[in-house]
């Protein structure tokens, strides 16, 4: 093991509050791997939440490994030094279990690049007895995991919360083989073996049928958490090193009843589920004895719909701590949330009109008007809030050069609001337009909608910075659509699509030559309009979402998407 590399290690522990140590004596060994940085991990609550309760297994030792740093890699290779992880420096090949946490598409390359690392066989197939399990959880899981089937021995399809302890309990009655086990775990609810799974395909590349082998379940049911208030969400551990740093993230419920037709959350995590202000409010009461939990960032997929949002302020208010939220709706700001966030030393207020005019967005279901995004902009002005950051979405189903260039032209008119002096009289600092592209994702009523060209996405990114060129507070970010094109593919990619991610391991992550040496065309799996009819590759999931609901708004989106008359 490299002494550089180590040592960066102890230093990263020295600097957490938190992390959980234990002796590996008659413990079953858990690698929760995280396939991106440490700072990237440490910051999504979900990781931090299953590092919690499987460490709270008596029987269960859980460790974090992370993607290595960038500039930690010529010194990976220089030394040959594997994946490890941080509490006990253990090579990742040492545990009995590698359960990788993912949430985001792009990170699949760097799971398999761990295990390829680690010495561990990529594909499921090629395991032998002495090579650990490996599994996937995360919402990548119970959206589409097909692409990473061929290489996980089995999947958390899910809630992961409740079913740690019953994966673990199996493992303890249970292993004495690695098929058996697999064999066993098939009876789980919520437990997804690809391998106890044949996939067979059209003539024209479409998947024909799935078909479950003996003891596996027609349809993969995903595990819901009936009652949220039973496990608390918090990130425990902390770091300086985190994107957040040392602010603590509590979770104030799973789910989001708006039904935005692109938004893959908004689907899966149904129903909406609040924690209550009791429960929260004795979270919040523990965060406030840390001595450095003087910040709190609340998490969740619509904040601002908490239906006691104003109780919880005065809660987190009462214990002395500021307040954080990430990203609010500008149809549910109040004065009450934006006064807290201001005293809570918040310098730049977050909402996502995602497109620039009125017609496409309700195309899209995101049912805010230009007079809503103007009253956000009074509203922060008033409050002495300094910048306003705004998400906008190109590529969209329905979209037209017009409302391309109306984000530009909106974030002009939002200026002319924003340009007043606060009420201690401080200018406006900076509007930021983040723009993203239009990725259609599983369990959406857009997952039949084709993705738009690379070449028509760099266009509208040129359109849109031309148009904000002259104002010279306002900022254009955007990624690059040919990483959006790549997420394309995954998102939407069936089991086929692992030849490719095998490919892109082998080529140490250069996934645009392994797309050029690939033998299949990509197109088909993002460019494709697919129709209603087809059979997708994650149809033989349940995850609480009826397809003839995503075929209705579907079709809505299109009526719904053109021009209201006028008079």
């Amino acid at each position: 093991m490299s002494w550089t590399l180590k040592k960066k290690a102890q230093a990263r522990l020295a600097q957490e509050q938190g992390t959980i140590r234990k002796d590996w004596g008659g413990k079953v060994p858990v690698a929760l791997v995280y396939p991106n940085t440490y700072a990237v991990g440490m910051s999504n609550l979900g990781f931090q939440t299953i590092y919690w309760y499987l460490n709270q297994l008596p029987d269960v030792v859980c460790e974090r490994v992370f993607l290595p740093d960038p500039e930690d890699a010529d010194e990976l290779r220089r030394t040959s030094t594997p994946p490890f992880s941080l509490e006990s420096l253990r090579s990742l090949s040492d545990f009995h279990m590698v359960a990788f946490s993912i949430t985001y598409e792009g990170d699949y390359i760097n799971a398999l690049r761990l295990l390829a690392l680690a010495g561990i066989p990529l594909r499921t197939a090629d395991r032998g007895p002495h090579d650990p399990l490996v599994l996937m959880g995360g919402v990548c899981a119970f959206s589409n995991p097909e692409p990473l089937a061929p290489f996980m021995d089995f999947i958390v399809v899910g809630e992961g919360e409740e079913l740690v302890g019953e994966l673990i309990q199996a493992y303890r009655e249970g292993y004495r083989e690695r098929q058996s086990f697999l064999d066993r775990l098939v009876t789980i609810p919520g437990i997804y073996v690809p391998d106890r799974y044949g996939v067979s395909y059209q003539p024209d590349g479409t998947v024909a049928a799935v078909l479950p082998r003996e003891g596996a379940s027609a349809i993969v049911t995903k595990r819901r958490l009936s009652d949220v208030n039973r496990f608390e969400t918090i990130s425990l551990v902390k770091t300086p090193h985190a994107e957040y740093g040392h602010m603590a993230l509590l979770e104030v419920g799973k789910g989001c009843g708006r039904g935005c037709r692109f938004c893959l959350e908004g689907q899966v995590y149904r129903p909406v589920r609040h924690r209550s202000v009791a429960s929260l409010t004795e979270t919040v009461a523990k965060i406030a004895k840390d001595a450095d939990g003087k910040r709190i960032g609340l998490v969740g997929a619509c904040v601002s719909d908490y239906p006691w949002i104003g109780d919880l302020l005065k809660v987190v208010e009462d214990q002395g701590l500021e307040l954080s939220i990430s990203s609010l709706r500008a149809d549910s700001l109040t004065p009450d949330l934006v006064a807290a966030l201001a005293r809570g030393g918040h310098r730049t207020l977050t909402v996502a009109p995602e497109a620039g005019t009125e017609r496409l967005r309700r195309a899209i279901r995101k049912v805010i008007t230009d007079e809503q995004l103007y009253a956000a902009c009074a509203l922060i002005r008033r409050h002495g809030i300094p910048n306003l950051k705004c998400y906008f979405m190109i590529g969209q189903p329905t979209e037209t050069l017009e409302d391309v260039e109306a984000i530009p032209d909106l974030a002009q008119r939002m200026l002319e609001r924003l340009r007043v002096l606060d009420p201690v009289g401080k200018p406006f600092g900076r509007l930021t337009l983040s723009i993203s592209s239009f990725v259609p994702k599983p369990w959406t009523p857009f997952q039949w909608a084709p993705f738009d060209t690379v070449e028509s996405l760099q266009n509208k990114l040129e359109i849109i910075k031309r148009g904000a060129r002259p104002f010279s507070n306002v900022r254009v970010l955007h990624e690059n659509p040919r990483e959006a094109a790549l997420q394309a593919l995954l998102a939407r990619g069936d089991r086929r699509v692992g030849d490719f991610l095998e490919l892109a391991t082998r080529l140490e992550g250069d996934w645009r030559r392994a797309l050029r040496e690939w033998d299949a065309d990509a197109a088909f799996y993002t460019t494709r309009e697919r129709s209603i009819d087809e059979r997708l590759p994650w149809d033989h999931f349940d995850v609480g979402v009826k397809k003839s609901g995503l075929i209705r708004e579907w079709e809505r989106a299109g009526a719904e998407a053109a021009p209201r008359p006028v008079g």
